[in-house]
């Protein structure tokens, strides 16, 4: 286990220290990361541990499990705080937030650069720097949080504005900037950038971003390496697969988008009154066991509520496959 640094330990981990029950959504649609990290923190809280490294300035490094790193800023992990999208104990969820976000928007910038219409050497300089450069990545972090809507849209010419001043404080050379303000000219990446953050868009503060399809299972893979997708068949079938993953000490996450519940409440049928209580439309839960005798699934609402006091909840084999797609698990 790694040894945070004197003083750091209280603040970044909190009073129960790495637990699904520290794990609290804040007023982001981000169910899909926090049941993640809860289920992480229930079977792998070491390895949480060692992907954090504290430092002295108040910032942090994370290491992702394709050995990627990212460093999250205080000033960045202190707003995801004070805004709201975080309410978990410690610091240690925001860290992997933030750290998480700029992973995305990375990944993203990179791919845009490529699909842009620069020319070749420009563009190979300006990828190049994109993948190696934290200022230039805050720059357009902070824009994009500061200009993005509750549903994941951004307009051009405000994003240009506010990543002009982003940039104006930093260390970035003159002609790298005004080849970054040229990038938003360029249809392929202004257009790649958008779908990235319209998929994502909780990461970024939007309320609800348009698709969460999958967007768990990329979680999964960032953080642990692997994923496994089990649809929800029969009770018999997952009850099966269930069992076995968490029995392993695999993190196991479930959601409702996509589920039967869903589709009939797409169609504007009703559910079972039993489910008032518990069911939230494409929401995703971390599952906390699975008594094979009883056929019944242990279950944590990330909300940390609903159903009161704590968001846990046990529900019989035979609700569960309706209400849920499928688990979202790690390779076995």
């Amino acid at each position: 286990m790694a040894l945070p640094l004197p003083g750091v330990a209280a603040d970044l981990y909190g009073p129960q220290g790495v637990k699904p029950q520290a794990v609290r959504q804040g007023k982001l649609g981000s169910c899909y990361f926090h049941a993640v990290i809860a289920a992480l923190a229930e079977f792998q809280a070491e390895g949480l541990e060692r992907m954090i490294q504290a430092h002295s300035d108040g910032g942090y490094t994370v290491r992702f499990a394709d050995g990627v790193k990212e460093n999250a800023y205080a000033e960045d992990v202190q707003y995801t705080r004070e805004s709201g999208y975080d309410l978990s104990e410690g610091l240690w969820v925001a860290v992997l937030f933030r750290a998480y976000a700029q992973r995305v928007l990375r990944q993203s910038l990179v791919s845009g650069v490529e699909k842009s219409e620069l020319f070749p050497l420009v563009k190979s300089y300006v990828r190049d720097f994109v993948a190696t450069n934290d200022a230039l990545l805050l720059a357009y972090d902070r824009a994009i949080r500061s200009q993005v809507d509750q549903y994941g849209n951004i307009d051009r010419s405000k994003l240009e504005w506010q990543l002009r001043e982003e940039m104006r404080p930093l260390r970035v050379p003159e002609a790298m900037q005004e080849a970054v303000i040229k990038l938003l000219a360029s249809g392929g990446f202004l257009d790649s950038l958008a779908e990235v953050i319209k998929q994502n868009g909780e990461i970024f503060g939007a309320y609800r971003a348009v698709g969460q399809g999958g967007i768990a299972e990329r979680v999964m893979q960032a953080m642990t390496g692997s994923v496994r997708f089990v649809k929800n068949e029969s009770a018999e079938q997952v009850g099966g697969a269930l069992e076995r993953a968490l029995q392993a000490g695999h993190p196991v996450v479930a959601c409702s988008g996509g589920s039967q519940y869903f589709q009939e409440l797409a169609e504007g049928r009703g559910l079972p009154a039993d489910t008032k209580s518990w069911y939230v439309n494409a929401h995703c839960y971390t599952a906390l066991a699975y008594d094979g005798k009883g056929r019944t699934v242990t279950l944590r609402n990330p909300w940390a509520s609903f159903p009161q006091p704590d968001g846990v909840f046990t529900l019989p084999l035979q609700t569960f496959v309706p209400a849920f797609r499928g688990i979202i698990t790690t390779q076995q």
